[in-house]
């Protein structure tokens, strides 16, 4: 082997090593997002199965949550505390959910103790997603649809759950922007 050919081999190990260093970022955000999605994904199937009795044959709908506290926050990664699902009652709406520290959330909102906002997309801090708003006497409580793996979508549905949501409460319709 001639120098050339030696120099060669090592410009495409370097070339190659380049590649992987920049690359493996991507790769280990890809994998923790698809572990987020599992772990989202079994604590929706656990809260059907577990609250079946109380969610009855209401509508529902999967839903990501946000506290005030992490809404606000300019430092995080993820926009939201838990997921669970929004069960829309005759006169209320229900959310059971779980926090990702495993501790159980349930909320209930009546057009008596709360009041339904449409935020759609707040782009920053919040992700690209789109979100409704209930408001307590006390606390700001923060929802979006649970989309998957991607937030593409969350407009369309998140909407639907405010149009579903909103027929208790008569407030605004949702805009589309």
């Amino acid at each position: 082997m001639d120098a050339e050919a030696i120099q060669a081999i090592v410009a495409i190990i370097v070339i190659i090593a380049f590649i992987l260093l920049a690359v493996t970022p991507v790769i280990a955000i890809w994998i923790y997002v698809f572990y987020q999605n599992s772990k989202r994904k079994k604590i929706v199937q656990r809260i059907l199965a577990s609250r079946a009795d109380v969610i009855g044959n209401q509508r529902w709908f999967p839903a990501r949550y946000a506290s005030q506290q992490k809404f606000d926050s300019l430092l995080k990664f993820l926009p939201w505390d838990g997921v669970g699902v929004v069960v829309v009652a005759p006169g209320s709406v229900l959310f059971l959910g779980e926090t990702f520290s495993g501790a159980p959330l349930t909320l209930q909102f009546a057009p008596g103790n709360s009041r339904i906002n449409w935020l759609g997309k707040c782009p920053w801090p919040n992700g690209m997603l789109s979100w409704l708003r209930f408001d307590t006497a006390d606390q700001k409580h923060y929802f979006s649809s649970e989309t998957g793996v991607t937030i593409f979508g969350s407009h369309q549905t998140t909407k639907a759950i405010y149009d579903e949501a909103n027929r208790n409460f008569g407030a605004p319709a949702a805009q589309n922007l």
